[in-house]
């Protein structure tokens, strides 16, 4: 996959737009690997945006390392180029970029025009900003007006100084096929079936789809997949759409978390909603922790929560995605609403579905 990636010739300013990890992950490496291993330390940084001004990332950027040859600033948090924050002296709307007043981020996207203008060819350093915080989806027809609305910005801006590389989730046939390809590089196979099995449980989401065959590939030991094996994973698949579920609903898409409860029901059955209700509540309470911390990577998510109330690591991405995405007021909002389902649901209501469908409406709305 790296093949399709624009490192050559190198370009001044990346932009890696979309929440798919998988897409982010190799792109990073491929880049990890124009850089010598020994000049590493020198040559790679890590910033963020939320706590770093953009004019200061360039200034380092202008004024590379003399100890690695290639330096990249790898910057998260892009959309703080574009929230409230990116100016003091005035008030702007969200994903609004500031144009007038002090600006946390100087004269962006002008800022950036100037660094790309003198980079150079080849460029002595790269900056690469990740925009995650919008979701696309394998059909763009499909995509939320709110991620639309915030695309076109960033192509407006960070993609008219560099290429932008969309991570976006993939469709089922694409994943199947990358499911495979994964399988091989890990020493072990998945027939076709396993992989088209494996790409509809997971709904094309590569990084997650990665990690599951990372532990088939341990099970399986040098050998094939097997059926036993693969059935196993489905088992425990109840608890992995529980977050998918839950992420759905962080980002505001009622007809995708519907989706994927119906999808649940046929799946898990009826019997087993108080056991959803049990690990929605506890994915929502531990992104109101994560996002009360100002959590922003992985590390820093299971140092803010308590022993006992951690996601298993196939989910870790899931709770920092729900924690960046759901206002503090709808995450605590959603847990009374829970609370509530759960009393309903040990008093054999009527419908299981209705009680379920108005914790989802609970959970998309900003506004009660």
């Amino acid at each position: 996959m790296s093949a399709a990636f624009p490192l050559r010739p190198l370009q001044p300013i990346y932009t890696l737009v979309g929440d798919e990890s998988y897409v982010r992950d190799q792109f990073r490496a491929a880049l990890r690997a124009l850089l010598p291993p020994e000049t590493l330390e020198f040559g790679w940084r890590d910033e963020d945006l939320a706590s770093t001004p953009l004019d200061a990332v360039l200034d380092w950027a202008l004024n590379p390392s003399l100890m690695a040859p290639l330096q990249v600033f790898w910057v998260r948090n892009a959309r703080d180029l574009f929230g409230r924050g990116a100016a003091a002296a005035v008030e702007a709307s969200d994903d609004e970029p500031a144009t007038a007043g002090k600006k946390k981020h100087g004269a962006f996207p002008d800022n950036l025009r100037r660094f790309s203008e003198h980079a150079g060819s080849p460029p002595a350093a790269v900056v690469v900003f990740v925009a995650d915080h919008l979701h696309i989806p394998p059909d763009r027809a499909r995509m939320a007006l709110e991620d639309k609305s915030r695309l076109q910005r960033i192509e407006a801006t960070l993609g008219a100084v560099g290429p932008l590389v969309v991570c976006a989730q993939a469709g089922e046939t694409q994943a199947a096929a990358l499911a495979q390809q994964m399988a091989m590089d890990l020493g072990t196979s998945l027939t076709a079936p396993q992989a088209r099995r494996l790409a509809e449980l997971l709904e094309g989401q590569l990084g997650l789809m990665q990690r599951e065959i990372e532990k088939l590939a341990l099970h399986a030991d040098g050998a094939p997949v097997s059926d036993a094996a693969m059935a196993a994973l489905l088992t425990g698949a109840a608890s992995a759409s529980a977050y998918e579920l839950a992420e759905c609903m962080a980002r505001g898409d009622r007809a995708g978390a519907l989706r994927r409860l119906r999808q649940w029901m046929a799946n898990e059955g009826e019997s087993e909603a108080i056991g959803l209700i049990f690990q929605l509540s506890r994915a929502f309470s531990m992104a109101l922790l994560v996002r009360e911390a100002r959590v922003s990577d992985r590390s820093g998510l299971y140092r803010a929560l308590p022993e006992g109330l951690r996601p298993p690591g196939f989910a870790a991405d899931s709770i920092l995605t729900m924690a960046r995405r759901m206002p503090t007021a709808r995450l605590k909002r959603v847990l009374p609403a829970l609370q509530e389902a759960d009393v309903a649901l040990r008093s054999s209501p009527p419908s299981v579905g209705m009680v379920l469908e108005q914790v989802i409406e609970a959970g998309v709305r900003d506004r009660a």
